[in-house]
């Protein structure tokens, strides 16, 4: 090749015979190569620290927050509802009262006051609001609770024991054939009956009923034969003279925190507990919930009343409290303030309370947290190592006007 112009004095010094305008370096190369350049300027070769690491480490970070997004946008599912069907009713209307010996009275309900080995004697009166006639069972039994703490009745297949074990009704009235409503009124049978009361009867509120019942025959929506008991009945309270002893207690508290994917919400308390009349006199009652937290945040709810807790009764209630911030240690309080039945004395009872601590722990924050430190060290570490290596050449070519 022929030898290269003096206006060429960089390439004369890397001893390269031909000359061109402009020239770039290459490490794919073990030598040195000169290529050509289409355009006029010249490029020189300007030396950098590579930036592996800081790249790895955005990488890491990026990655990182997105496993966090993904958590958080994974939320719970909801199982799809099963329909169910329910057969026929028979369309009929009936009822039962107080009465005197000719006509149904104003009474609300029967309501004694006895002494142990006592006996008294009252009416009761059937109704027949529907046209035709009915064909009813007639019998006594205890009352209880039901779990939403309204008034319920034993079955008609359980033997009382209690207040409807102390009502005598006439053999020949355990069906009572009662007719057709009129233009009078309703129809209507006017039965007696006896109380009882024996003489190692316990001080305090017995109480039951006197039920109605129409049993009829039918088909379900499988063409199954059923049979449906409709019942109706009048209240009986029976009060037993002697020392009075109201009390209410409080027991099996449970409570649980429910967290929340978001790591900077709220999350709710579910509490349980179950509610114990240990008395021996009916009582009605207010109910709160109270949740509270190590920084003193707290939330508090109030459950529905309950108009009626007989004695020996016991009713498990649940609360929801939500908006509960996650304080890693929370403190539950119930509080029950037991009332006096209306028509009754007041007790003067204190309010009873029950407490208890769980934890709650914001689980969604603190993964946010250890991801992120964890990619802040892992970056932290590749800079530390980067900087104790040697430099090594990585060229970027940059232009330069000749």
């Amino acid at each position: 090749m022929g030898a290269a112009p003096a206006d060429c004095p960089l390439l004369l010094r890397l001893r390269v015979k031909p000359c061109y305008d402009n020239y770039t370096k290459s490490l794919d190369s073990p030598d040195w190569m000169i290529s050509p350049v289409d355009t006029p300027a010249r490029r020189r070769t300007i030396w950098r620290r590579p930036r592996a690491g800081r790249s790895v480490g955005l990488r890491f970070l990026a990655l990182s927050c997105t496993s966090v997004v993904l958590v958080l946008a994974a939320g719970p599912t909801t199982p799809a509802a099963a329909k169910t069907s329910t057969g026929s009713k028979v369309r009929v209307t009936f009822g039962v009262e107080p009465a005197t010996a000719q006509k149904p009275d104003s009474r609300p309900h029967f309501s004694f006051g006895v002494t142990p080995g006592a006996s008294l004697s009252d009416h009761v009166a059937v109704l027949n609001y529907s046209a035709k006639p009915l064909s009813l069972q007639l019998y006594a039994t205890d009352a209880i609770n039901t779990s939403n703490g309204g008034f319920g009745l034993l079955p008609a297949t359980t033997k009382p024991v209690g207040a409807g074990a102390w009502i005598t009704l006439p053999v020949a009235t355990a069906t009572v054939r009662v007719p057709a409503q009129t233009k009078q009124g309703p129809g209507q049978v006017i039965v007696p009956f006896e109380l009882k009361v024996p003489t190692n009867a316990s001080p305090g509120d017995h109480v039951g009923g006197i039920v109605a019942s129409l049993r009829t025959e039918g088909h379900n929506s499988t063409g199954q034969n059923v049979i449906l008991e409709q019942r109706v009945a009048t209240r009986l309270f029976i009060r037993v003279a002697g020392t009075l002893a109201p009390k209410l207690t409080l027991t099996d508290l449970q409570a649980k925190y429910h967290g929340t994917l978001d790591p900077f919400g709220r999350g709710r308390v579910t509490v349980s507990y179950q509610v114990n009349n240990t008395g021996n006199v009916e009582l009605a009652l207010n109910q709160g919930v109270t949740v509270s937290g190590l920084f003193g945040a707290s939330r508090q709810v109030g459950l529905a009343g309950v108009p009626l807790l007989l004695p020996g009764e016991s009713l498990h209630e649940t609360a929801h409290v939500s908006g509960v911030w996650p304080q890693f240690r929370v403190r539950v309080k119930v509080n029950a303030q037991p009332l006096p039945v209306p028509g009754d004395a007041d007790p003067h009872l204190q309010a009873v309370t029950a407490s208890t601590s769980l934890l709650a722990v914001p689980w969604t924050l603190i993964v946010l947290v250890v991801l992120v430190l964890t990619a802040g060290v892992l970056a932290y570490r590749i800079r530390k190592q980067r900087k104790a290596q040697p430099d090594r050449p990585n060229p970027i070519t940059e232009r330069v006007s000749a």
